[in-house]
């Protein structure tokens, strides 16, 4: 039996693996990371500010959110700043009613002008993925302007054993001060996607880890959630998975059923944890959430996403 020499054996080893990292790259364009798998764009994380269409309030500016998230065939699968809710951000991550010092505090509508969510800087950036500072700011652009919370963001990503690939998405909230703040129980609030403006009733599927579909999610517990159909001439599915140490845990859902936003019946959801249960974020501690994100190239069913 011929015997491979070890550093030879090591060497191979590396070359495999510069050949696995290699394939994942990120370009910075100054206003934006753009991140690609075998040349292949995935998604841009917008750490700059975008603001909304000319003639639209700049009310509706917001940086650190991912869009546009896209197949590997390079399908499209967010909406951005749509002319009926200019305040969604194709994947974004936002705290909707709050109490701070006293006052409610809106980081969701921008258009109250009581809150935002802004970048602030990069701690990493690398290939594979990167961690961030973001602002949780109340009274924006005011003299009454302040920072409640700090937020620490990391995401990486990752290939499956499907056509695709995944992002890890891992945030953890801080306060920036002295003052607790509260994330009442409200409907909505947490990390969100608004999917493509053709993905309605008629053209996609919802499913849920406790195997209800769309016009029964909202308000239920999952561990797991996806939403898939036709984007353009091919097969996509976006699989949301929580992560069992988040709070609340399975968290509940905000579904927007067939009826919420005729007439284009495209949806917005959201795992929600403090949906039935307020919680109070105190100085000196923290809140963690953790999600993967699915991006398939092809329709999954119930045991896949169970798999997954």
């Amino acid at each position: 039996m011929k015997v491979v020499p070890f550093f030879v054996c090591v060497f191979i080893s590396f070359l495999f693996a510069g050949c696995q990292q290699a394939s994942l790259s990120v370009e910075d364009t100054g206003k934006s990371l753009t991140y690609s798998m075998d040349g292949k764009p995935l998604f841009s994380y917008n750490y700059a500010m975008v603001y909304p269409a000319p003639g639209v309030d700049t009310v509706y500016k917001r940086s650190g959110f991912i869009h546009p998230l896209k197949t590997l065939k390079g399908e499209v699968l967010t909406n951005c700043s749509p002319s009926d809710h200019y305040h969604h951000f194709g994947l974004w991550y936002a705290w909707t009613k709050t109490t701070f010092e006293g006052n409610e505090i809106d980081f969701w509508n921008l258009n109250k002008k009581q809150g935002t969510v802004r970048f602030r800087n990069f701690d990493r950036v690398s290939d594979t993925g990167f961690a961030a500072t973001l602002d949780h700011v109340v009274y924006p652009d005011s003299p009454a302007e302040k920072v409640a919370m700090n937020e620490k963001l990391e995401v990486r990503i990752g290939r499956t054993d499907l056509p695709g690939y995944y992002v890890d998405y891992h945030t953890t909230l801080r306060c920036a001060g002295s003052s607790p703040i509260t994330m009442e129980a409200y409907r909505y609030g947490g990390i969100c996607i608004r999917t493509r403006e053709d993905w309605n009733d008629q053209t996609a599927e919802m499913l849920t880890s406790e195997g209800l579909a769309r016009d029964q999610a909202d308000g239920s517990r999952a561990r797991w959630c996806y939403f898939q159909g036709k984007a353009g001439n091919e097969d996509a599915c976006i699989l949301i998975v929580a992560n069992p140490s988040n709070l609340n845990y399975p968290e509940p859902l905000r579904v927007w059923d067939k009826t919420v936003n005729k007439p284009a019946g495209d949806v917005m959801w959201n795992f929600s944890p403090t949906k039935q249960q307020a919680f109070t974020l105190e100085p000196g501690k923290e809140l963690s959430l953790s999600y993967r994100i699915y991006v398939l190239d092809r329709k999954i069913d119930a045991a896949t996403a169970e798999r997954l």
